[in-house]
């Protein structure tokens, strides 16, 4: 059975303790942040990986761990999530409750279930590279993505969940929890955070370059809130005025706007751009969206994330353990990473005094 995961490339933009106010990571960096997380699952029931308080955060979507492998050779992770769905809607599968993590049958959900206790859900596959500082995405027909939920699942084990023997932790007057290192010679306090955002094409990419001598306006459409209060802009309420026709439908909350913006924007910035806007999975129909206006029409960020594709020839059915994923990953592991290596490298390039851990890895 032929099976095709879309890769999404993400880089990791801050992954560790920082201080408030202060750019500076001091200590728990991507690699150290995925150790600490693999050695914290092992032999641990599915059940107990929730990061966070179901009762107070009850509009976020649980996620546990479902399973995590760790390449040796390469430092590599490949992390498969579960994304629960407590309407056990058709299309979802249901994960053994206090099955150990990696481990455990997966059942497809169906009206008649009578089995052990499962949590329903769908699973979320990310490999994570962390000499590059890079997480990808891999979504199948079977599976889900949800970037955000993943950094929120990440930064919840590592402040909540997850040990830390060499540092102490306490909680603020509101709750916040703060670590620090056991040394009285850095006697600071800070939070962990982990972000990401999606990878653009690199700024050499011959397409990109082409495509940027013709851009002649940004384009950017919202939806705005149009309620008992007018909150629109003034030059918004003036359309009224001027053109009656385009004023909201009536008893309408909510109003979709475009706004054209001329422009010439570099590649370097148009990068920065899709980077910013670029959304992981975003549907066709859906009217917010940030785009690029050339001679051709509108060319919408997405189109320029850095993106690939996982064939699997002969996919095992149902959810995809750890190992078996990141075993076909490897066999095509240096095409995927490339584009990541070139940009490092062109950053070298483009900022010779501002080397991280990444590039020297």
């Amino acid at each position: 059975m032929v099976s095709i995961g879309n890769m999404n490339f993400f880089k990791v933009n801050q992954c560790g303790l920082y201080r408030v106010g202060h750019k500076e990571c001091y200590g728990i960096q991507l690699a150290e942040t995925f150790d600490m997380l693999w050695r914290w699952a092992a032999n641990r029931p599915m059940s107990t990986t929730l990061p966070w308080d179901a009762a107070s955060l009850s509009s976020r979507s649980k996620a546990y761990l479902r399973d995590i492998y760790k390449d040796e050779e390469t430092g590599d992770y490949l992390v498969v999530l579960w994304k629960s769905d407590a309407n056990s809607s058709g299309g979802i599968w249901g994960a053994a409750e206090d099955g150990t993590i990696g481990e455990g049958e997966v059942v497809e959900y169906t009206n008649q279930y009578k089995g052990k206790k499962v949590i329903w859900g769908k699973p979320c596959y990310y490999w994570v590279i962390p000499k590059h500082d890079s997480v990808i995405s891999i979504k199948f027909d079977h599976s889900v993505c949800d970037s955000q939920l993943f950094q929120d699942f990440i930064a919840g084990c590592i402040t909540n969940r997850v040990d830390h023997p060499t540092r102490k932790k306490e909680k603020t007057e509101r709750g916040a929890v703060r670590l620090s290192h056991s040394d009285p010679e850095n006697p600071y306090n800070f939070s962990y955070r982990f972000e990401v955002s999606l990878r653009s094409l690199n700024t050499t990419n011959a397409a990109l370059k082409k495509f940027a001598q013709s851009v002649t306006h940004i384009v950017k459409r919202e939806t705005i809130q149009v309620g008992a209060k007018d909150e629109r802009a003034d030059w918004v309420k003036k359309f009224n005025e001027s053109i009656p026709y385009v004023s909201a439908k009536p008893k309408s909350k909510h109003r979709q706007i475009e706004i054209k913006a001329e422009a010439k924007p570099t590649v370097e910035e148009m990068a920065g751009i899709i980077e910013k806007y670029a959304k992981e999975g975003r549907k066709s129909n859906e009217w917010d969206n940030v785009g690029f206006q050339g001679e051709k029409g509108i060319i919408w960020v997405d189109r320029y994330r850095l993106k690939d594709e996982l064939v699997l020839n002969d996919a095992k059915s149902g959810v995809l353990p750890a190992v078996y994923l990141y075993e076909e990953i490897s066999r095509n592991r240096s095409r995927y990473v490339t584009p990541i290596s070139n940009e490092i490298e062109q950053n070298k390039i483009d900022n010779p005094d501002s080397m991280d851990e990444a590039d020297v890895a």
